[in-house]
């Protein structure tokens, strides 16, 4: 019988201790937890969007206002 070793070299990014867990092996309380941090980002993600949204619309409202006084100022 031959016995070898073999040796397997991680990457320098890999974390030894980050090994997945299957859903199964997790109990109700970590699933929670994780279905509650999953939807909390996914709200935050939406108020960002939503926040930009309202400045881009502030943004190009006031531009459309100075366009209209600058166009007013030159016809008069």
């Amino acid at each position: 019988m031959n016995s070898a070793i073999k040796i397997i070299k991680r990457g320098a990014l890999a974390k030894p201790n980050n090994i997945p867990v299957r859903d199964a092996e997790k109990t109700e309380h970590e699933l929670e937890r994780e279905t509650t941090s999953t939807v909390q980002s996914w709200v935050a993600e939406w108020k960002e969007r939503k926040r930009s949204l309202q400045i881009a619309t502030f943004a190009f409202v006031r531009a459309l206002d100075q366009s209209r006084q600058t166009s007013v100022s030159a016809v008069n």
